[in-house]
């Protein structure tokens, strides 16, 4: 047989197959595309297709078909190169006009005479950094020195004796911590008179923080135009949660003595912070008994005077 078969890809890029007479009459050809050449050789070897009769002319052809793919392909490199180059020309024109620009303005006859100015330049900055160098060198080591010094009078400072500051012994019941009220309104001017202490977890009061309380009713009954607001206060113990409602249970408290003992309830409002702004810093949060954690069990008596 001397048809000659053909393998190509169409414009689909499949594989297809064809067999040509050789008067040059296509008498066979694959009716469908294959995703690959060896699926489209199957096709071709059910149609009487043999490895042994494939014509020189289609491995020519395919060959071609394959050199005209690499040479498209270097085309095109070509013609990228030729764009890089022609955008470098374009750039090294515009440093070359700029550069023969700053020759006029600076007065130097040819290149040599502008590098040799740079130069003369670079060496200047040079010497300009060293000298700020030199400077900030001695900056730093100033400051050091400073710090050292603050570092030794601290260190003095923190291992010289110094007097105990010690909470007095007088009962906490009678303690009377004068302090501002944090959020009065634009209307308000609040005089604080003092505080009414609790025992740990209680909201309970004490026979002691009536008797003090039952003064400050005698003040209220002689001064029928004062509002109170009692603020109520908790140690650090605790979660925020709880201490928030214990501080309130306080609060109520000391507002339900006071009604009781004949002030308006009108006349007095609520209000409880918790843990929070205590009247001393606990340095040990969990200690219940300690004398700061005792002074912050409380409950803060304001006048508020309209």
């Amino acid at each position: 047989m001397n048809d000659t078969w053909e393998f190509y890809e169409d414009v689909q890029a499949k594989w297809r197959w064809r067999r040509t007479a050789p008067n040059g009459n296509i008498v066979g050809a694959s009716t469908e595309g294959y995703t690959n050449r060896a699926d489209c050789e199957g096709n071709a070897r059910r149609n009487g297709w043999t490895d042994d009769v494939l014509s020189q002319q289609g491995i020519d052809n395919m060959a071609q078909k394959e050199l005209n793919k690499e040479q498209k392909e270097l085309n095109e490199e070509q013609k990228e190169l030729n764009e890089e180059q022609k955008e470098l020309n374009e750039e090294q024109k515009e440093i070359r006009s700029k550069a023969y620009a700053l020759y006029k303005e600076r007065g130097f006859k040819d290149g040599n005479d502008f590098v040799l100015w740079l130069e003369a330049e670079r060496q200047a900055g040079v010497k300009s950094r060293l000298k700020s160098n030199r400077q900030l060198k001695n900056i730093l080591i100033a400051i050091v020195g400073i710090l050292c010094v603050i570092v030794a009078l601290l260190l003095v400072m923190m291992f010289s004796k110094k007097p105990q500051v010690e909470l007095s012994q007088k009962s906490l019941s009678e303690l009377k911590i004068m302090m501002l009220v944090f959020d009065p309104s634009e209307d308000e001017k609040v005089i604080v008179f003092g505080d009414t202490h609790f025992e740990y977890d209680k909201f309970t009061l004490s026979q002691n923080a009536k008797t003090l309380l039952d003064k400050d009713v005698e003040s209220l009954k002689e001064n029928p135009n004062m509002h109170v607001r009692m603020a109520g206060y908790t140690s650090a113990e605790g979660t925020e949660a709880i201490n928030q409602e214990l501080s309130e249970k306080r609060a109520n408290t000391v507002r339900d003595y006071l009604i009781e003992k004949g002030i308006a309830p009108e006349r007095i409002t609520v209000i409880g912070y918790g843990r929070t702004k205590p009247a001393l810093y606990e340095v040990t949060p969990g200690d219940i008994n300690s004398k700061e954690a005792r002074a912050n069990m409380r409950v803060l008596f304001e006048v508020v005077v309209k």
